[in-house]
């Protein structure tokens, strides 16, 4: 298939444009700020529901996610199945992605996680703001907090049926493109909250340990909700969406949210099933990273973390 799109750019093009999404850490003081992770975490909201709206304009295509794919040829297929692959079209562009990404340190960031692997040393660019590559602003990230195969089989079996046209338009390369660019929004969204762990276990230390020591799961999930915010927060992802994605051919008066859309108000994408993503999907996964984390937190040996005491060695007795 032609790698093309119905609105022009080539799929290099898009490649080249695309942007890395990842949040600026400037110095771990701010990283932790209550106030910059809520500022950092809206505006990924539109970076999500952009990608979406974007993706939605490609039928569902899922012939890019078969496995064998074999216009990869030999070489290629077996370099993606050794990087953890079923060797599907979207998985290669992922992928081929994460390497151009890791060479300026995409991945050197404490909350991104790459699907594939192994990746390119990072070389080119540098970190943000005062931070080095040996400022540890996180403990370390357990195995199990890493959520990315659970995202793509979501991402694929959930969010595209709903959200695309059946059938195949044969744009299968600007597909491939604009699946990147949803699942890195994602998965910076999601991981983003291990901020959030971070932040919560250093104001209310005793309780969280507490509550890890008796590895108390459900506690510990009870300990980052609040239910009242994520209501807040679902309904803020649908007023953005009904805002983003109207259909706007002539200025009509009361059009434009939040005032009620009039009678011919038309959407690219369903706002509502937007907000359904964020709520049956974006947070559940968020809070069990965050959770996941939470549970490994004592249990760090990789040196001293960034405006955090040392950790006293227990005496022998």
């Amino acid at each position: 298939q032609a790698l093309k799109s119905p609105r022009g750019p080539t799929t290099l093009a898009v490649v080249s444009a695309m942007a890395a999404n990842t949040a600026n850490v400037l110095d771990p003081v701010t990283a932790l700020e209550l106030s910059n992770i809520r500022h950092c975490l809206q505006r990924m909201e539109d970076s999500i529901i952009f990608s979406l709206i974007e993706r939605s304009q490609y039928k569902a295509n899922t012939a890019v996610y078969d496995p064998d794919c074999s216009q990869l040829g030999e070489c290629k297929l077996h370099q993606l199945k050794s990087a953890g692959s079923n060797g599907c079209l979207g998985d290669w562009f992922i992928y081929q992605t994460e390497c151009l990404h890791s060479q300026v340190r995409r991945y050197l960031h404490p909350t991104e996680f790459n699907f594939f692997g192994p990746l390119p040393e990072p070389s080119l660019g540098s970190t943000s703001g005062s931070r080095t590559a040996k400022t540890r602003i996180l403990a370390d990230v357990p195995k199990g907090a890493i959520v990315n195969n659970r995202l793509l089989e979501i991402y694929r079996k959930q969010v595209v049926p709903a959200l695309c046209e059946p059938g195949d338009d044969g744009n299968h390369g600007s597909t491939a493109v604009q699946d990147v660019h949803c699942l890195q929004t994602m998965a910076t969204r999601i991981y983003y909250g291990l901020f959030v762990a971070e932040s919560k276990f250093r104001s209310e230390t005793e309780k969280a340990t507490a509550l890890i020591q008796a590895k108390d799961r459900d506690g510990l999930m009870a300990f980052i909700t609040k239910a009242d915010v994520e209501d807040k927060n679902i309904q803020r992802v649908i007023l953005k969406a009904r805002t983003f994605s109207q259909n706007i051919s002539a200025a009509e008066v009361g059009q434009l949210a939040p005032a009620p859309p009039s009678s011919s108000t038309t959407y690219k994408i369903n706002p509502e099933f937007i907000g359904s993503i964020f709520r049956d999907y974006v947070m559940p996964l968020t809070k069990d990273v965050e959770v996941d984390y939470l549970l490994a937190r004592l249990q760090d040996q990789s040196g001293p973390i960034e405006g955090m005491p040392p950790v006293k060695k227990a005496r022998s007795t």
